[in-house]
């Protein structure tokens, strides 16, 4: 029998990806069809490829240089393509070439946007939000010195909690919340950055 529990799960899903899209990168000889894409957090996409090139995520300074070498912890896919996940898909610039023809120019931008559609500066790479998912609390760790007010909010927008980070690792009680997604909001004046965070039972 399909359960309560069941259906609220799965009208939470599909009330959140229904706000997803897919996005496809194909090529045109060795060039990236579009080379400059920008996503909203939570999207997929998928590279469409001939079996000639790939798709490796590498850092800001290989890119400008045309270099092929990965990013640690980057994505890597292969030669013909394949999928993102969505969670390889942070918020922020993602630069990637296709190893054997970077050296040519053969080479993209993926720019990640909060779930507001505002693209965000991040506060800092140091920030991390964990676990994820979580049950009783969760914990944001930071090495900003700004005031940075935390804003969570629901997969509709409505605000459920909100407050200031104390020190460089905050937790947060979330045990009353319902199960399901939440967007987590942290901005100081000059910065804002969103997680998703999934409330388990």
């Amino acid at each position: 029998m399909f359960g309560k529990h069941n259906l609220v799960t799965l009208l939470l899903l599909t009330s959140l990806c229904s706000f997803a899209k897919t996005w496809t990168i194909k090529n045109s000889g060795a060039v990236f069809s579009p080379s400059t894409l920008t996503i909203t957090q939570g999207d997929t996409v998928i590279f469409s490829l001939t079996s000639s090139h790939n798709s490796d995520e590498v850092s800001q300074s290989t890119w400008n240089s045309n270099g092929n070498t990965q990013l640690s912890g980057g994505w890597s896919l292969p030669f013909g393509g394949g999928t993102l996940l969505t969670t390889q898909l942070t918020i922020g610039t993602h630069y990637y070439v296709c190893t054997p023809h970077a050296f040519f120019g053969m080479k993209g931008t993926i720019t990640v946007q909060g779930a507001t559609g505002i693209n965000e500066n991040q506060l800092t790479s140091g920030t991390t939000l964990f676990p994820n998912p979580a049950t009783d609390n969760f914990s944001i760790k930071t090495s900003c010195k700004s005031l940075i007010t935390y804003n969570i909010t629901d997969i509709f927008g409505k605000q459920i909690l909100s407050g200031n980070l104390t020190s460089d690792l905050t937790t947060i009680d979330i045990s009353q919340f319902s199960f399901g997604f939440y967007f987590i909001t942290l901005q100081t004046n000059d910065y804002k950055q969103v997680f998703r965070l999934v409330k388990s039972n």
